[in-house]
């Protein structure tokens, strides 16, 4: 009886169970290249998820919703097109995860608070689903402004630390040299002192 051949979910081809791990998902993956690929896409969909669950928490804090599950499942498309880049939601121009990661939105919604919170208390909306399509527009025109100065806030943190630590070393060399005038100070009042038995001799 020939030996059953399995499919590799990674590559499609099919090969044999000894040249095949199984993982915990319950496929079998090439060992040479496939099972590697299937770990780093395994790594980079969890941190693409702790990314997704972090931004869903801020706009749900922004927006003053009870949970995750009251914002509507309809909007989520609005957040995966600019994540992916696409272009009328992937119609023209299906791309994967090639647009701003979810760490840059969540980062944008920080920086567009006081807009936000200006347009929840000036604006009238209709529905919640108005009201963060429109508060997503604010933060669309807002990432590249917000990259800007999320580098400038890192390049003057660098250069904060880095002026810390020179002033930190100069105040190091002060003592040193303060050290040593008082060790020179006080060598020179040893040897400049006058032994009394000396004058009566």
């Amino acid at each position: 009886m020939a030996e059953r051949l399995l499919k590799c979910p990674i590559c499609g081809q099919y090969g044999r169970k000894v040249d095949m791990i199984r993982e915990t998902d319950k496929r079998h993956y090439h060992r040479e290249y496939c099972h590697e690929k299937w770990k780093r896409e395994r790594i980079f969909k969890r941190k693409e998820q702790e990314e997704l669950d972090s931004l869903t928490d801020t706009i749900v804090k922004m927006h003053k919703l009870q949970s995750r599950q009251s914002m509507p499942k309809s909007f989520y498309p609005f957040i995966q097109d600019l994540r992916n880049d696409s272009a009328l939601f992937g119609k023209l121009d299906k791309k994967y995860k090639q647009g701003v990661t979810y760490k840059v939105i969540e980062d944008s919604y920080d920086y567009c608070s006081e807009k936000i919170e200006w347009a929840r208390g000036n604006k009238e909306f209709k529905t919640i689903m108005a009201e963060l399509k429109y508060c997503f527009a604010i933060v669309k025109n807002n990432i590249e402004n917000s990259i800007r100065a999320n580098r400038q806030a890192k390049r003057n943190q660098v250069e904060s630390e880095a002026l810390s630590k020179h002033v930190e070393s100069m105040s190091n060399v002060r003592e040193r040299i303060t050290q040593i005038q008082i060790n020179k100070i006080a060598s020179k009042d040893e040897s400049d002192q006058i032994d009394v038995t000396t004058l009566f001799e």
